[in-house]
C-alpha cells in the first residue's frame, strides 16, 4: 500500500509538530500585526488631538496679545491725557487760582551748600 493513503484515511485530526509550529507562529504574527496596526491608530489619533489642542491654545495666545496690545495703547493715551492736565499751563488757566493775589518781591529761603540760611533781599 501507498504510505500517503494509509495516512490520509488513518486519521483526520494529526497534526505533526512542525505544522503546530508554524501555526502557532502565524497566530503570533497577525496578533502582532494586529496590535501594532492598533496602536499606530492610537498614534495617530493621539497626534491629531495634540494638534488640536496646540491651535486653540495659539488662537488664545494671539487674542490675548491683541486685547494687551489694546490696553496699552489706552494707558499710553491715559498717560498722555494725565501729563496734558497736570501741565503748568493748564493749573495756570483753572479758575482756583484766579482768585489768587500776586506777589512782588517775595522773601524766600536759598539753601547753599557751606552757607546756612541766605534770605533773598
Amino acid at each position: 500500500m501507498n504510505p500517503k493513503v494509509v495516512l490520509k484515511e488513518s486519521s483526520k485530526n494529526f497534526f505533526s509538530e512542525r505544522k503546530k509550529e508554524k501555526e502557532s507562529i502565524e497566530f503570533w504574527f497577525n496578533s502582532t500585526y494586529t496590535v501594532l496596526v492598533a496602536l499606530i491608530w492610537c498614534l495617530l489619533i493621539y497626534y491629531v488631538w495634540i494638534l488640536n489642542v496646540n491651535a486653540t491654545q495659539g488662537y488664545n495666545i494671539r487674542q490675548l496679545e491683541i486685547e494687551k496690545n489694546n490696553l496699552l495703547l489706552q494707558k499710553d493715551l491715559l498717560d498722555v491725557k494725565i501729563a496734558e492736565l497736570e501741565s503748568l499751563g493748564n493749573i495756570l488757566k483753572e479758575e482756583d487760582t484766579k482768585g489768587m493775589e500776586k506777589i512782588e518781591d517775595p522773601d524766600y529761603l536759598v539753601i547753599k551748600e557751606g552757607v546756612q540760611y541766605v534770605y533773598n533781599n
